[in-house]
């Protein structure tokens, strides 16, 4: 269907079309800030927090379940690395892009650390996490390269640690999910929206019986 057969549609009902137009001001997409995300092309909560460029439905299981004593590894970073630098004790994020890079790293808090890496499939960009010798209780799959980043994660997580990976709806990624459940991870999608944009996507929690996040 062509834009302009979906625009005739929608005049053709002027109910529907009233209540598009009310969603600017009031209800579920105005009170999420999906319309200030969309605007600014850029993931913000109704009062222009940043938050992740994820599922709302994952923003409202994980926003109150991190703790100051977790510690977070991301594939990716942006907003959502104020946002996890916010709630826990130390982000460590790992970029490809070298302009993104440089923004973000101009504007990190104090407990964020942003490493930059040149993405080669199955190098060091998935593997960065594991070459640190650390633990970290939360992984974010949410950058390139994804199916590795799942795979070398296992090696990098805490005891109780976990693993999110962000589009785990696309069928690029089920070689991940398969890998995951198949060393003993439960799933909890959360599905729906995210900042700014309308297509159904899912954002997946890796977990086991003892994880940090009390599943």
């Amino acid at each position: 269907m062509s834009k302009i057969t979906a625009l005739l549609n929608v005049l053709k009902q002027p109910e529907r079309l009233k209540a598009l137009l009310s969603y600017n001001e009031k209800g579920y997409l105005h009170t999420i800030g999906w319309f200030k995300a969309f605007d600014s092309k850029a993931p913000v909560d109704g009062n222009n927090n940043p938050i992740p460029w994820v599922t709302y439905s994952f923003i409202d299981f994980i926003k109150d379940r991190l703790r100051p004593e977790h510690a977070v590894f991301e594939f990716g970073s942006g907003n959502s690395t104020i946002f996890y630098a916010q709630r826990t004790g130390i982000v460590v994020s790992v970029e490809h892009d070298k302009e993104w890079f440089d923004k973000i790293s101009a504007t990190k808090p104090e407990n964020a650390e942003m490493i930059f890496c040149e993405l080669q499939r199955d190098g060091d960009y998935c593997r960065m996490p594991v070459k640190l010798g650390e633990e970290f209780d939360i992984i974010i799959v949410d950058g390139r390269d994804r199916v590795n980043c799942c795979i070398q994660a296992v090696e990098a997580l805490s005891s109780t640690g976990v693993i999110v990976l962000d589009d785990s709806e696309r069928p690029d990624y089920r070689d991940a999910i398969t890998y995951l459940t198949d060393k003993g991870f439960k799933q909890i999608p959360f599905s729906g929206i995210s900042p700014g944009l309308f297509y159904y996507k899912s954002t997946t929690v890796f977990y086991k019986a003892d994880n940090c996040l009390g599943i």
